[in-house]
């Protein structure tokens, strides 16, 4: 872990300041006077840092605690010491069996030649006089090893701080290995402005009971935005399923915005996946004289079978608003669908569309 403090004294900056006039070379301007100006009153750092007497601390932590669990990996070391003792065997039954057919080889006579050789000196060679006294050592099976064992994964844990008469940020962290694997991220900061707080939080979770289960959360809040996304995979020896569900909320003085996106399959009776999306907005603008307001909708469906193949798509979207006070409006559908199986196949598409603007057209 780490930690760190320490002051400041921002005193300086409430001291007046006197600039006086500057001509500008080669331009004819001249900068105006500037008379007992405070950086600490003027720019606004007074409201913002509230004393000119400031400090901080900093913290830093990071952990890992061991696990007592343990991974078993299974390693079948018995096969390979049955083979080595069963080629041992066959090995010495070879030299019996050899040892049985010795015999003396007969003595030759050939002529005498003379042949002188330069001196050689060779290493001596301790050969048995009775080949019957030639055997193989006897080779003991090693005691079995049937199992590697590895160390499972620990917890780690990582937390990290930072305070301020400005703004507090805090960030936390963490992997934990228990009945199920859980990483978990927080991060939150508090600041004088209410623009720039925010809250992010995450949460993976892996489960391995009857399959494996995924889960993953993650959220963010905010004064102009709040989002939150969730997302689920699930595989089991029988069947796949999957979902995704994401949502956010955009609010700023002249723009709204709203959108949520869907997605779901699975394959119990039959492979099915099926999407959403509906985006709806407005707009506003005194300054530019300009509205707008309308949204979309999105839905989409697939199913599939050795037998068929069907899919629907269908979308449709508006809006309606003024622009320098000429007023406008629209909308649009589309519709369309696929069917095929082994006797034919059948499809259609239908889309529809209008608009309007005032004075203009109808």
């Amino acid at each position: 872990s780490i930690g760190m403090n320490g002051d400041a004294n921002l005193d300086f900056l409430n001291l007046p300041l006197t600039i006086p006039e500057i001509n500008l070379p080669y331009t004819g301007f001249t900068t105006p006077l500037l008379k007992d100006f405070s950086i600490w009153e003027e720019t606004g750092l007074k409201e913002i840092l509230k004393t000119t007497k400031q400090s901080f601390d900093l913290s830093v932590k990071a952990q890992y605690k061991k696990s007592k669990d343990k991974h078993s990996i299974v390693v079948p070391l018995n096969m390979f010491y049955e083979f080595i003792l069963n080629n041992v065997n066959s090995w010495d039954r070879k030299l019996e069996k050899a040892r049985d057919n010795a015999e003396t080889i007969p003595n030759i006579k050939v002529p005498s030649y003379r042949l002188v050789l330069p001196s050689l000196e060779l290493p001596v060679f301790h050969v048995p006089r009775n080949l019957f006294k030639f055997f193989l050592p006897d080779i003991k099976e090693l005691s079995s090893i049937d199992n590697i064992y590895i160390p499972a994964m620990g917890n780690f844990t990582y937390d990290f701080s930072f305070k301020s008469s400005v703004i507090t940020l805090n960030t936390n962290a963490g992997l934990y290995n228990q009945s199920d694997i859980v990483a978990h991220f927080l991060s939150s900061s508090s600041l004088v402005t209410d623009a720039l707080q925010y809250k992010l939080e995450g949460t993976s979770r892996l489960m391995r009971k009857r399959g494996l289960k995924l889960a993953t959360a993650v959220s963010l809040t905010n004064k102009f935005i709040k989002g939150s996304h969730d997302s689920t995979i699930s595989l089991t020896k029988k069947n796949v399923e999957a979902s995704v569900r994401t949502t956010t909320n955009l609010h700023i003085p002249i723009f709204t915005m709203n959108f949520k996106q869907e997605l779901n399959g699975n394959t119990k009776s039959k492979p099915t996946v099926s999407s959403s999306i509906e985006l709806n907005y407005d707009f506003n603008s005194s300054k530019l004289h300009s509205t707008a307001k309308g949204g979309v909708d999105h839905k989409f469906t697939l199913e599939s079978l050795t037998s068929y193949f069907s899919i629907e798509s269908f979308t449709k979207g508006n809006i309606k608003g003024s622009f320098l006070s000429q007023e406008y409006s629209g909308s649009v559908a589309n519709e369309a669908n696929a069917y095929l199986n082994s006797k034919g196949t059948r499809s259609s598409v239908r889309l529809q569309g209008a608009s309007k603007v005032d004075g203009i057209w109808n």
